[in-house]
């Protein structure tokens, strides 16, 4: 005669198994969902982020006029500031002071840990575009004695 005891647990482990793995089912459906959703958020951050990224680089570019009068984009980089900074032969705070900005901006400026607003902009498009003589007189009005190269 069967163990009447060993066939009720069999029973109760078949039901229990049978429900768990109706719950399971349900909670492993909406794993998926919340893994779908979850791609589909990284997917729109990194949309977005990428659009920042275009619109602080836009941002960079400002629009300088040549000697005709035509307007053309100019990008102002930490790396250009530096660079043109020195072709100028002044150093930070002599940048500073011929721009009409702190000392503090400019370090910022060159360091990439901000960007000059669009009047700096213009007015850094202004000096690195001015004649030899031109700048001379800038200088000389401001005191400012180049570094000899």
């Amino acid at each position: 005669m069967p163990n009447i005891q060993q066939i009720l647990n069999d029973e109760i482990r078949r039901l229990a198994r049978k429900e768990t793995s109706g719950a399971l089912k349900e909670l492993k459906a909406q794993i998926v969902e919340l893994r779908k959703t979850i791609a589909a958020l990284n997917r729109r951050i990194k949309t977005l982020e990428k659009g920042c990224v275009e619109s602080v680089e836009s941002a960079a570019a400002v629009p300088a006029e040549d000697n005709a009068g035509n307007s053309k984009a100019v990008r102002v980089t930490a790396e250009r500031i530096v660079k043109w900074r020195t072709k100028l032969g002044v150093n930070k705070s002599q940048y500073a002071e011929l721009l009409g900005v702190n000392l503090l901006s400019v370090i910022r400026w060159e360091s990439g840990k901000s960007v000059p607003r669009a009047e700096q902009k213009r007015r850094i498009v202004e000096l690195r575009d001015m004649g030899k003589r031109e700048l001379g007189k800038l200088l000389a009005e401001k005191n400012i004695s180049p570094k000899v190269k």
